[in-house]
């Protein structure tokens, strides 16, 4: 039915699952990045415009945004790698909008340094390059949702030959605003876990820490509360025959939707409790497995058009071993600077 839209696939150079474990894996380590700073700019802003601003947490966003950008380049290239037949093409369609993703992500990364170096001198440009950044990252999310939904629905990829010039925006699908705002809640809750974990290796006063810890804990309770009606609208907006692959369709697709609900129950006991660290591991759980359960829909989605599995094995081993030894010294070097930037005295910049 789709023969005639989708390119060939590419040939890959060893077992599929090993791009697919490691693209769960990158990806999850992205999630957790991203969330902290998405998350975590949206209640400074909120902070800050309601003077509870505290500079401590404030001067991290710089140093989040280069990790989460580094750390968003090899899912990108997994996801390329597996679907990027599928991928390029959704690209195309939204080029535009697609595109701008750069440009706007190097201003709100000056944006993130404008926050922090001019909070004292100009309080007022300091204020607005915080908002123009959590702007941005709202923007390249709302783009990353649109193109990953074009991405698994080639039978709507004829708006393109109505609209040729790359604005094609997948507004008309069902999920989009419920999966936007379901990222957007969970940026906002494992954001709040992120500031709380912050304050708890923070050096101020422990009377102001517990305060903090606590405070952000319930936001992040709250959070999790709204998300099992978000996260239900969304699922229910999927068509019938992928939400019903985590109704027993699929034993293990089943098996992680029950493990995801019951550890969102656990979250809400630990982050009203105050319990910090089984609120951070639970946490960490959670996004892992909806990281597993967004690629089981996205197979779920491309069960009649396309399976990795498919993708033709050449059996070279090289360029796989290159990048792990990359990948490994990368976080080995990542490791090391945050270390350093911890041990300063110095805000972090």
């Amino acid at each position: 039915m789709y023969d005639s839209i989708i390119p060939t696939a590419d040939t890959i150079p060893v077992h599929w699952l090993w791009f697919q474990v490691l693209l769960i894996l990158t990806f999850f380590i992205h999630m957790i990045l991203m969330n902290f700073l998405l998350g975590g700019s949206l209640l400074t802003v909120w902070d800050y415009f309601t003077g509870k601003l505290e500079k401590k947490t404030s001067g991290s966003i710089p140093t989040l945004v280069a990790l989460t950008v580094n750390f968003g380049v090899p899912p990108l290239l997994f996801v390329q790698v597996l679907y990027g037949h599928l991928f390029y093409s959704s690209s195309v369609m939204l080029a535009v909008p697609w595109i701008l993703v750069v440009p706007i992500l190097i201003l709100a990364y000056y944006g993130a340094y404008i926050f922090v170096k001019r909070a004292d001198k100009f309080p007022v440009l300091s204020k607005a390059a915080l908002v123009f950044t959590s702007l941005s990252l709202l923007y390249i999310a709302f783009v990353f949702v649109n193109n990953n939904t074009l991405a698994i629905q080639p039978d709507r990829w004829g708006i393109y030959f109505k609209n040729p010039g790359g604005w094609n925006l997948n507004l008309g699908e069902p999920t989009l605003w419920p999966r936007y705002l379901h990222f957007l809640l969970s940026a906002l809750g494992i954001g709040a876990l992120g500031r709380a974990i912050f304050y708890r290796f923070s050096k101020m006063k422990d009377k102001e820490k517990e305060t903090q810890i606590k405070r952000n804990l319930k936001i992040f309770a709250w959070i999790t509360v709204i998300q099992f009606a978000v996260g239900t609208w969304f699922w229910l907006t999927m068509p019938k025959p992928v939400w019903l692959t985590f109704m027993g369709g699929s034993f293990f697709a089943t098996a992680m939707m029950v493990t995801g609900w019951l550890l969102a129950l656990l979250i809400l006991h630990s982050a009203f409790t105050g319990r910090l660290t089984t609120a951070m591991i639970l946490g960490g759980l959670e996004v892992l497995v909806m990281v597993i359960v967004r690629d089981l829909a996205r197979l779920a989605y491309l069960k009649e058009v396309f399976r990795p599995s498919q993708l033709e094995n050449v059996s070279e081993f090289s360029p796989l071993v290159v990048f792990l030894l990359v990948f490994v010294v990368g976080l080995l070097a990542i490791y090391y600077m945050i270390r350093l930037i911890s041990k300063s005295k110095t805000p972090q910049s």
